[in-house]
């Protein structure tokens, strides 16, 4: 099977899902039937946002704690990714933005504002957006639970059919992004 075929299963399960058929017993465009009764789901898009909100809400002290408290320069480490930062940002790295704003902010100036804030604005600004991570969380649960029903349909008896397995889902990984960014 090769990698069309496998895009063109995920397409078909992305529509099978969104339209809330289940897929198993189904034909896929590849021909293979789509059978797996250890079938893992993705969690629903209500309780995966739900978990996202209440975890992160949880977490404020600690975005707190680590924002006072960080393992390493976090300006510093920003400047070691300039690198992959510019190949997702050309435009803005090859005039220089990123390393010249960077080098204007002082380590400590980041804490104090954190400090000054407060941890409830973190969890303020995450309860805020609930409309929007559902809204996100809706389209993604689709493709995520589409992907995990291309990945589970692969044959994995062998090494090689494993190792195809996890290009497939590296593919399909690059594929759900490039599919939310539209």
């Amino acid at each position: 099977m090769n990698l069309d075929d496998v895009i063109a299963d995920f397409d078909a399960l992305v529509e099978a899902n969104k339209r809330g058929i289940n897929p198993l017993g189904k034909t896929l465009p590849s021909g293979r039937l789509l059978h797996n009764p250890a079938k893992r789901t993705v969690k629903s898009a209500s309780r995966w946002a739900s978990q996202q909100v209440d975890n992160a809400v949880k977490a404020a002290d600690d975005w707190l704690d680590g924002v006072k408290n960080p393992s390493r320069d976090p300006v510093a480490a920003a400047i070691d990714s300039a690198a992959k930062w510019e190949d997702k940002m050309s435009t803005a790295i090859k005039e220089g933005r990123f390393v010249k704003g960077l080098k204007k902010v002082p380590t400590g100036e980041i804490a104090a504002i954190a400090t000054a804030v407060g941890s409830g604005a973190f969890s303020t600004g995450i309860t805020a957006r609930r409309g929007k991570i559902d809204r996100v969380v809706g389209e993604l649960q689709t493709l995520a639970q589409s992907t995990s029903d291309t990945i589970q349909a692969l044959p994995d008896k062998t090494d090689a059919d494993r190792e195809k397995r996890l290009l497939s889902a590296r593919k399909l990984m690059i594929e759900v992004g490039r599919r939310r960014r539209g």
